[in-house]
């Protein structure tokens, strides 16, 4: 009996002494624990290159994720994390517009506080990629005004919804984030495994040869008159949509304006100089 009292002992004094270690390595860096077997390649939900600061606060293991220094982190892009396919798109008061994407082999992930409607980008049943925008960083639901992204990593075995009490530690790029009350302040995405093609840099419009904006850049600020494009979707400015397909009466921030236009094999609207700013961009009819 007190042998069997020892042991007890002894494997309660090593629990504790592991949970402090494991506590103590996720304050504010990054953990060297690798995924557990069959975990997606999961990346971070942004354009490749970018850098994001992480924080659990008082809901580790999930993350509220911000641009690094919080310059101003509302509208910006949010993209899948990994293939998969959405499992639930809905507004809930606490969470707001929300998805959930369905990694397989029951792995989940899930979206907090989108700016749009959750439904505005992708629905149920939608196949995404790491290329595929669901929305932008939001305040809805009991966001506090705070624009965010409450993002978790979730495992249940069976069905296609997932609950709070399905979270498991986040990984980015194999690497671990979690730890209560943890700060990263500078991660960077390493979502680049396929390209963003909804990114159009700000100051720019941009033409896509497939109708889902996917596909061959036609036009930034220079004009490819070879480029087979025409009456496809286009974009301006980080991925906003505008209506509108291929004529595009745009001003510059260095004065003046000028119709651009992509119909099929031709091209006009060069810009005389190149590099200069789209300020502002209207979509309408035949270029003169």
């Amino acid at each position: 009996m007190a042998y069997a009292r020892l042991r007890t002992a002894l494997a309660v004094f090593l629990t504790l002494a592991a949970v402090a270690l494991g506590t103590g390595a996720a304050a504010g860096t990054a953990r060297a624990d690798a995924p557990p077997p069959g975990k997606p390649a999961f990346q971070l939900p942004f354009a490749c290159g970018t850098a994001w600061r992480l924080d659990t606060w008082g809901h580790d293991p999930a993350v509220d994720i911000v641009a690094e220094g919080n310059p101003g982190s509302d509208g910006r892009p949010v993209y899948a994390s990994a293939p998969g396919t959405v499992s639930a798109a809905y507004v809930h008061p606490g969470s707001g517009n929300t998805i959930q994407i369905n990694h397989g082999n029951g792995w989940f992930t899930a979206y907090y506080h989108l700016q749009e409607a959750p439904d505005r980008f992708v629905g149920v049943g939608r196949q995404v990629t790491g290329a595929t925008r669901i929305g932008s960083i939001g305040t809805s639901g009991a966001a506090n005004g705070w624009a965010h992204l409450h993002y978790e990593q979730r495992y249940r075995a069976s069905g296609d919804f997932t609950y709070e009490s399905d979270r498991v530690p986040v990984h980015f790029d194999g690497v671990g984030y979690s730890g209560a009350g943890s700060t990263w302040p500078s991660v960077t995405s390493r979502n680049c495994a396929t390209s963003q093609p909804w990114d159009c840099p700000a100051g720019f419009v941009c033409f896509y040869s497939g109708t889902g904006g996917t596909g061959t850049v036609c036009k930034t600020d220079v004009n490819t008159p070879a480029s087979p494009c025409g009456l496809r979707r286009s974009f301006f400015n980080n991925g906003t949509e505008q209506p509108g397909y291929d004529h595009a009466y745009v001003t510059f921030a260095e004065g003046g304006s000028q119709c651009l236009h992509f119909g099929w094999a031709e091209g006009h609207g060069d810009f005389p100089s190149g590099g200069r700013t789209v300020t502002s961009v209207r979509w309408g009819g035949e270029c003169p």
